[in-house]
């Protein structure tokens, strides 16, 4: 995977593709929307044709900084697994937090996530064994339980799905790896994105909020908090685009644990400094925060990715990838 070359069009892509997202987000916090027919609009297929990588990237981190809720990762997941699949199908059923990136589904029960609520017609059903193999099967939804998950994040739509499994199984382990570590470059995008608003947010608040006849940015305590963070986010960020730039499973998973622990770090900072400063949970401070943890739990938080990763490393790593030469473990 290598990224194009970028001309001076880009920005102008950038521009219209943000502008999108935010009108989307302005007509209802808690609506999931299909996203494919507004980007046709845009001529997203010669967009995509010309920058296969960024215009990929480019959803992720509108999605972050408009907090809009779509299909966009139920997208990228399909695409990948289109190999496998015996035609279209309306969406696909994400591993149940506690799982991780494994599938929670079987070869008798379906169970997991859907994101937004559930479509009418077919939906891929990744399952796993107890060897770790994983296959795909395609179920109508007709044929299952579906009921709205309590988030943490209120305006996030998750649906638990349960049911049998009634569709054939296709062997499917390579194209789930592939399509595990482009959820995990995508949602890392959407977590880096969700981070830099909230970050901005805070220290826009610091630098004009007075206190003690100064700027509450000036004092050496909130500066450290939010510089800290902000170096965390740095890191988080060039693990992503290494990802982006070259693919990799590993590489993926590296760069979803740190954005996942970077958002965390800045979170915790910037709830600590506005906080002090009299920041109501009304503001769009918290909804950025809020965001991110939610989206961490997707596909593996950092928590369960950096436990992979330990074992990976002291176990010596199968895939044929090299090990980043930094990881954070604690």
């Amino acid at each position: 995977m290598t990224t194009s070359a970028v001309d001076e069009s880009w920005p102008m892509v950038e521009e219209a593709v943000f502008r999108l997202f935010d009108e989307l987000a302005a007509k209802g916090t808690d609506e999931h929307f299909s996203i494919g027919p507004p980007l046709a609009d845009l001529g997203w297929s010669d967009i995509e044709s010309e920058y296969p990588i960024e215009a990929c990237e480019l959803l992720f981190r509108a999605q972050g900084r408009s907090l809009l809720n779509s299909d966009s990762l139920d997208t990228v997941l399909l695409a990948e697994l289109a190999p496998v699949l015996d035609g279209a199908v309306d969406g696909i059923v994400l591993p149940g937090v506690a799982d991780g990136c494994r599938p929670s589904s079987d070869a008798e029960h379906v169970n997991g996530i859907l994101l937004g609520p559930r479509p009418f017609g077919r939906i891929a059903v990744p399952v796993s064994n107890p060897k770790g193999e994983v296959s795909i099967g395609v179920v109508d939804t007709d044929s299952l339980e579906a009921k709205r998950l309590d988030t943490f994040d209120t305006s996030a739509y998750w649906t638990q799905v349960t049911g049998p499994m009634t569709g054939n199984l296709v062997d499917a382990s390579a194209e789930w790896s592939n399509a595990i570590a482009a959820a995990h470059r995508a949602l890392a995008t959407e977590l880096v994105a969700l981070a830099d608003q909230a970050l901005r947010i805070a220290v826009e608040h610091v630098s004009v909020r007075i206190q003690f006849g100064a700027p509450i940015g000036s004092f050496q305590s909130p500066r450290h908090l939010l510089a800290d963070a902000s170096a965390a986010l740095e890191g988080a960020r060039a693990l992503l685009g290494t990802t982006w730039r070259y693919g990799g499973e590993l590489s993926a998973l590296t760069a979803k644990a740190a954005a996942g622990r970077a958002h965390r770090a800045v979170s915790d900072a910037t709830l600590q400094v506005c906080g002090a400063i009299g920041l109501t949970i009304e503001h769009d401070l918290h909804r950025y925060v809020t965001r991110g943890f939610q989206i961490d739990a997707l596909c593996g938080s950092y928590q369960q990715l950096e436990a992979l990763l330990a074992d990976r490393l002291f176990a010596g790593d199968s895939t044929g990838e090299a090990l980043p030469a930094v990881v954070t473990l604690t």
